[in-house]
């Protein structure tokens, strides 16, 4: 995995210390739940980086995918009038990132309004194909694992199911990160408020 070194050196130029840098990981629209449920959701994820605002992390890391990491990126663009001073930046998995979301049927205006509200992209080296799962998983577990590896603290939103999301939240905990992991089973029945959600905390 190639790092862009002058980006990780731009990130000490913020002067924010791993301490206070946070990221996310999540499921892809294809496994969160619809509707209301997923407005009751959203408000949870809401709910729980308000906190982490409120806590005093100011870097955020995204791992750029539709789903779960556009609606958290999306919402801290928003929150930079109230906090001037957080960053959120972007850490893409390969540099032909556009094709896979071609691939999947993603939603590309969303990887573009992304890319262009970041206060900065890290493109981590690699070349998504289409017909090569093993290597594209290395890509996805490479992104993922580097956000952990940068941040002290992770906001999760998944099931326990197998998924990468899942990985994710396995390798944090072996890295003694701080965890929030939000259930995101489709199946729930329920859409309770926030503070009722079920959530998973590791000295969140």
């Amino acid at each position: 995995m190639h790092l862009d070194m002058n980006f990780i050196q731009s990130l000490s130029a913020f002067g924010i210390p791993r301490e206070q840098t946070l990221c996310f990981t999540g499921h892809r629209p294809d496994k969160l739940p619809q509707n209301q449920q997923l407005s009751a959701l959203l408000d949870t994820l809401y709910y729980y980086i308000d906190e982490a605002l409120h806590q005093g992390y100011l870097l955020f890391l995204d791992g750029m995918a539709d789903g779960i990491d556009y609606f958290a990126a999306e919402y801290l663009f928003q929150k930079r009038s109230q906090f001037p001073h957080i960053r959120v930046i972007g850490i893409q998995p390969c540099l032909n990132y556009e094709a896979f979301f071609q691939d999947r049927g993603y939603d590309m205006n969303h990887l573009c309004h992304m890319q262009q509200m970041f206060d900065g992209v890290l493109c981590l080296e690699g070349e998504y194909r289409k017909n090569d799962s093993e290597k594209n998983d290395t890509l996805f577990r490479n992104r993922n694992y580097f956000l952990v590896d940068h941040a002290s603290a992770l906001i999760a939103v998944c099931s326990l199911g197998r998924s990468g999301s899942k990985q994710t939240v396995n390798y944090a905990k072996s890295q003694n990160r701080t965890v929030c992991r939000i259930e995101a089973n489709p199946q729930l029945l329920y859409t309770p408020a926030p503070e009722q959600w079920p959530v998973e905390k590791i000295n969140f």
